[in-house]
């Protein structure tokens, strides 16, 4: 567009400045393919200059009436965001009969889709996302098996695994927490089981020292193996990311009616988003007719 990367001041002129750049945003998209964003997209560049410039240059720009009516009209126009569908058991159960667990890379992946799934993680807190990782990523030296006190054992006597986070995106002072998942009662979907899977193939594939956990598994790998599943389910792949994962969890929890602060701690959500994520299933409904009559 021409413009210094800095706003002089806070006033009108700069203010109008906002309006004209998110009308640029909603118009041509600030990419290669010209392609206008949405409202979401729009919403967070727009914060990521007023926060720069507040960190920066010690500048709080101001977001006038018309950038708020604008905006509002932005949505309005926007189309709705597609969220991406939860998986469910049966689709777990379905990626596993896909894998060969001759193969240490599929057991290091299958472990490691269990553990994102139970402990409700987003993808880049236990997966590279091509070459990079995220400061928080999950650490080998942060995971460990426990007992049903949360105590420390060997993986023989073990009953649960605890993880330590050290962050997240949303862990604005850094604290981190530790989070304990016992045994599942199944012999497929367990997070026990999980952790055992990951660290036979870290050793099948000599990366028994590597720092992070899940190793080399990157976001691109875990996406395609659960399209793929998707596509074998007969239901359409695009519906279905490393996301599915974490609101897989989630919906499980609530289905089987997990108390609402269990589901926050666990995941350190500060409000209670996780509820938008269920898709309603069919277990879920299974006696709302009897408490209608």
């Amino acid at each position: 567009m021409g413009w210094h990367t800095w706003l002089p001041d806070s006033g009108r002129a700069s203010s109008n400045k906002l309006i004209y750049f998110a009308i640029y945003l909603w118009k041509y998209g600030g990419n290669n393919a010209r392609r206008g964003n949405h409202h979401n997209t729009i919403q967070s560049k727009l914060s990521s200059v007023i926060w720069y410039h507040r960190r920066y240059c010690g500048l709080q720009l101001r977001q006038s009436p018309q950038m708020t009516i604008l905006r509002q009209g932005i949505k309005r126009m926007s189309d709705p965001v597609r969220k991406k569908q939860p998986v469910t058991p049966a689709f777990l159960h379905l990626l596993r009969r896909s894998l060969n667990f001759t193969q240490p890379r599929d057991r290091l992946l299958w472990g490691s889709v269990l553990i994102g799934y139970f402990f409700l993680l987003r993808r880049s807190e236990y997966l590279a996302i091509g070459k990079r990782r995220s400061f928080y990523c999950l650490q080998t030296k942060d995971v460990s098996f426990a007992d049903s006190n949360g105590n420390q054992v060997t993986a023989s006597s073990a009953s649960a695994i605890t993880i330590g986070l050290r962050g997240a995106k949303n862990d604005q002072y850094g604290r981190g927490s530790r989070r304990t998942m016992h045994q599942s009662g199944d012999r497929s979907l367990c997070p026990v089981r999980a952790l055992k899977h990951i660290l036979r193939a870290r050793r099948d594939l000599n990366a028994v020292q590597h720092k992070y956990l899940c190793a080399e598994l990157d976001t691109k790998t875990v996406a395609t193996v659960i399209k793929r599943t998707a596509r074998k389910a007969g239901v359409p792949e695009s519906n279905y990311s490393t996301h599915s994962l974490r609101s897989g969890g989630a919906s499980a929890l609530l289905a089987g009616k997990a108390d609402g602060l269990a589901i926050k701690l666990l995941r350190r959500w500060m409000s209670r988003c996780f509820e938008e994520y269920p898709v309603q299933s069919a277990k879920s409904t299974r006696d709302l007719a009897k408490r209608m009559i």
